[in-house]
Parts: C-alpha cells; sequence; structure tokens
C-alpha cells in the first residue's frame, strides 16, 4: 500500500517514469516504444512498468502495455500538475514584470496556465523580440498595442500588410511616431499608415505593449529598464477577453493617424479623428 505522497514522489523522483506515463496516456505501448520515448535501457523499463503494474496503474495486454482507468486518472491529473508546474518555472524571472494587477486580473496565474512563454535567456536574449516578428509577420488579424516600433517591426509589418493580407489596428504613441519617421523606415510606415488594412491610432501616454492576434492574446513583458524579458501569449478566454478590453480602453482614448498629416509633416500627425 501506497501513501499519496509516496506515489507523488515515485512520479517527481524520475524523469523516465513521468515521460513512460506521458506516453502511456496517448495509448498502448510496447516495451520497445516506451525504451523510445524514455530513452532508457530495457531493465529500467521494465523495473518501471512492474512499478507501475503494482500500483494498478497499467495492465498488458499481449506485447503492450496501456493505463487502467485508474492510471488514466493519475496521468491526466499528473500531467496537469507537471504543465503547472513548467510554467510556474518559466513565470520564475517574468513574474516581477508580468502586469497582471494593469490587467486587473487579480494576480491569478490560471489565466497564464498553458501559456506559450519565451524568455530571454543568456544564450538567446533576442528570443522574445523574434517571436514578436514572427506574430507580426504571420497573422491574419492583429489588434496591438505598442510602446515601441523598430525597424525590423516595421518592416515585418510592411511585409504582412502592404505587401500581404493581414489586417491591423495599432496603438502607439506621439513618441513612437516621431521616433519612427525619423528613421530610415519612414516611407515604409507611411505606406502602412495609408493602407486600407491598417488603422493606426495615437495615445497621449503611454501604452502597454501586447495585443491579440488571430484569437490569441500576447503580453510582452519589459523590466524595469524597459527592456523586453519574455512573450507570454495565450488562447485563455479570460486573458484574451481582458487584453482586447484593453486595447478598445486605448483605441477609444486615441485619435486617429493619418498618411495625409504624415505626408504634411505636421507635428500633430495624429490631429483627425
Amino acid at each position: 500500500m501506497f501513501t499519496p505522497l509516496e506515489d507523488i514522489r515515485f512520479l517527481a523522483d524520475s524523469e523516465n517514469r513521468f515521460t513512460a506515463l506521458e506516453a502511456l496516456a496517448a495509448g498502448p505501448r510496447t516495451r520497445s516504444e516506451l525504451r523510445s520515448a524514455t530513452e532508457a535501457s530495457s531493465a529500467t523499463i521494465s523495473r518501471l512498468l512492474g512499478d507501475f503494474e503494482s500500483r494498478g496503474w497499467v495492465a498488458r495486454d499481449g506485447n503492450r502495455y496501456a493505463l487502467t482507468p485508474l492510471g488514466e486518472y493519475v496521468a491526466s491529473e499528473f500531467i496537469d500538475l507537471h504543465g503547472h508546474m513548467t510554467t510556474a518555472s518559466e513565470l520564475r524571472e517574468l513574474l516581477p514584470w508580468f502586469p497582471l494587477e494593469e490587467l486587473d486580473l487579480e494576480v491569478d496565474l490560471e489565466v497564464v496556465t498553458g501559456a506559450r512563454i519565451t524568455a530571454a535567456t543568456p544564450d538567446n536574449p533576442m528570443a522574445p523580440v523574434a517571436r514578436v516578428l514572427d506574430i507580426e509577420r504571420k497573422s491574419t488579424r492583429t489588434n496591438t498595442l505598442a510602446n515601441i516600433f523598430p525597424e525590423p517591426c516595421i518592416e515585418a509589418r510592411h511585409e504582412a500588410i502592404v505587401d500581404g493580407t493581414q489586417t491591423m489596428e495599432l496603438v502607439t504613441t506621439p513618441a513612437v511616431v516621431e521616433s519612427v519617421m525619423a528613421s530610415p523606415c519612414a516611407d515604409e510606415f507611411e505606406d502602412i499608415v495609408a493602407a486600407d488594412r491598417a488603422t493606426v491610432y495615437v495615445h497621449d501616454g503611454d501604452v502597454p505593449p501586447g495585443g491579440v492576434y488571430d484569437g490569441t492574446a500576447y503580453l510582452i513583458v519589459l523590466d524595469d529598464r524597459d527592456v523586453s524579458v519574455g512573450l507570454i501569449e495565450s488562447d485563455d478566454s479570460v486573458l484574451v477577453d481582458r487584453l482586447a478590453e484593453t486595447f478598445d480602453e486605448y483605441r477609444r482614448a486615441s485619435t486617429r493617424l493619418t498618411a495625409s498629416a504624415l505626408r504634411d509633416g505636421h507635428e500633430s500627425a495624429w490631429a483627425e479623428t
């Protein structure tokens, strides 16, 4: 008879046990298939399956092993727990900068359970930026809040909107517009503003970077130096709805940016609503 803590420790103490359980959750497996999934030895797989059988989690059918109803329950719960802990591990460095309170989510981390997290690392500090560019280039429809609009992003948006079929609504700031118009990408930005599939607004104040693309919420996480340290993407309806509401709030408090004003070089290029 095993106690609950002993069963938890049994699974948590071995990557092979968890990997095998996860493989069995997808369907019956032979010993050879479990060896391939875990990259463990035949002796390890034999011990592992014996331990699973003694707990009533698996049953043998010919040369294949399948989860019992109890095993399916254990696998489902433990895989969920593993997913939660994976998210917690990924958020460890991002959480101090994650704007849950600004989004009025009452610090409920359930909204990011199962999220795709792209964190900056010493080996790849530009990983979040690369992922943002991927989103900007490949999305079908985006509602974006942008506190910066660097040249690679302008080029990606130009490719997606002017040369492609993406539809974009963008809320940004006067400082961003001024910076872009002083950059080598000014003409490309003007093309974006003039495009039928793009609507650009300017908000007189800071905006939190992120938005919604193709039904997925995304948050760009900045540290206290305004350096991107991570990107969080989630299909969770709470986060998607809140990001959509946040975008609408900023858009309503903004004014429309026009291509004609940009061409005329008006300081108040966003004077038309």
